[in-house]
């Protein structure tokens, strides 16, 4: 009878004891639900709390949940949006984030082939277009739909007639000079083909009476022309400025045409030195948070043959204080922002005023050897009017106004006498 009670309970422990597939199966449960609430509360406790600006998306992060208690007591109106604040906090702040973000960008860039921001078009081999229009129009400018019309075009002839009279009246050398944008130096790239027709440049040179038309200097066709002569790209293909080859054939144009009036300009011997650039990482970095085109991107490096130092130095050099967002951009892209002022060792070069935008950052050494003093203006809308040459006391014996292609399209609505800048 006992031996019977025995073997009943020896089968009823062999019948509890789970099988070698069950304890992989609790196992793997058991793991699923370690890995389900370690995701859930990793990103919580590791919460981001010193970031405050999102450099990929270009916003504020969310702050700090405000304090439902003031004074020692409860504050309705805070507690009925702690909430909101909460959630917003945790979503902008769990740990990985940022990389999270970079990952779906490399996903969207290079597998899907799109952009996942609306400012930027992917064109074809990589190549980036910014495409917003707070800085000009470019895609606007690209497609031929920012045509002016006719009272846009008499607005436009205004200004410049002008400016070209105050100029002729204080004998001043005036030059137009209007920096073409990347997808017209470079339409190929863009992802469809750009249409016939007049661009909004032709409309408004073939406006020009033929005496301003002459002082004017849009460079496409001979950059275009020196894109064979290089294997370097004259423009970068992730932003939206010139480099130093596209700005150096400018440079030649710019200099053909003070030399006439001025012969006793420097000639000056120029080394070319390729090197690989990481590229505009207001794009790369900042927008995309990758540098995809670092490890082959080259370019080329112009520059006098005895260095900058030997032709010009700064009097003035005002730039974008350096901060979390200008170390990402990189300060180049910012330099002489609140105005420059060079000096040149020789005081026979006649001297120079600059109405200029961010293209002008590389141009600048450039033009500053040529003069004896040049003045750089900016950002500084109290001197960027026609009242600011005709009051200057000593006045300058060369005035450029710079500006870029996409931009062209506000000179249809701004004040005669005003040069717009971004």
């Amino acid at each position: 009878m006992k031996n019977t009670k025995k073997r009943k309970t020896a089968n009823r422990k062999e019948a509890v004891k789970p099988t070698k597939a069950q304890r992989i199966q609790r196992f793997m449960l058991a793991a699923f639900v370690f890995i389900f609430f370690a995701g859930i509360a990793i990103p919580l406790i590791l919460l981001d709390k010193k970031t405050s600006l999102s450099m990929l998306e270009r916003r504020m992060l969310a702050s700090v949940p405000s304090k439902v208690f003031i004074g020692g007591k409860l504050d309705s109106k805070r507690l009925e949006t702690l909430p909101r604040e909460i959630d917003a906090y945790i979503t902008d702040r769990f740990a990985g984030r940022s990389r999270l973000i970079s990952f779906m960008n490399k996903v969207n860039f290079f597998v899907l082939h799109k952009s996942h921001d609306k400012k930027i078009l992917v064109g074809k081999d990589k190549w980036l277009f910014y495409i917003d229009n707070s800085l000009g129009d470019e895609f606007a400018n690209f497609k031929k739909t920012n045509i002016f019309n006719e009272a846009q075009v008499q607005t436009f002839l205004k200004s410049i007639t002008l400016i070209n009279r105050v100029c002729e009246q204080n004998n001043i050398k005036f030059i137009f000079l209007i920096v073409p944008t990347t997808s017209s130096v470079y339409p190929e790239k863009y992802p469809f083909p750009r249409p016939e027709g007049m661009a909004l440049v032709d409309q408004l040179l073939a406006a020009m009476p033929p005496e301003i038309r002459e002082k004017t200097i849009f460079p496409l066709e001979y950059l275009v022309s020196k894109r064979s002569k290089h294997t370097q790209p004259l423009y970068y293909n992730n932003g939206l400025h010139w480099n130093k080859l596209g700005v150096y054939y400018t440079y030649e144009l710019l200099y053909k045409k003070l030399k006439a009036d001025f012969p006793n300009l420097p000639e000056i011997s120029f080394k070319f030195t390729p090197y690989i650039d990481p590229g505009e990482d207001n794009y790369t970095m900042l927008w995309w948070g990758m540098k995809q085109f670092g490890d082959f991107l080259e370019l080329m490096d112009v520059e006098p043959v005895d260095g900058w130092l030997n032709h010009y130095s700064y009097v003035k050099l005002e730039s974008v204080q350096e901060n979390e967002f200008n170390t990402v951009t990189g300060n180049a892209s910012k330099k002489g922002k609140y105005g420059i002022v060079t000096a040149n060792r020789d005081r026979t070069l006649p001297r120079a005023l600059v109405m200029r935008d961010s293209y002008f950052v590389d141009l600048e050494p450039f033009t500053s050897s040529l003069f004896s003093s040049a003045e750089y203006v900016w950002t500084q809308p109290e001197k960027r009017t026609i009242r600011y040459i005709e009051q200057m006391p000593r006045k300058p014996d060369v005035f450029i106004w710079e500006i870029a292609e996409r931009g062209l399209e506000v000179l249809g609505t701004v004040e005669p006498g005003f040069f717009p800048y971004d």
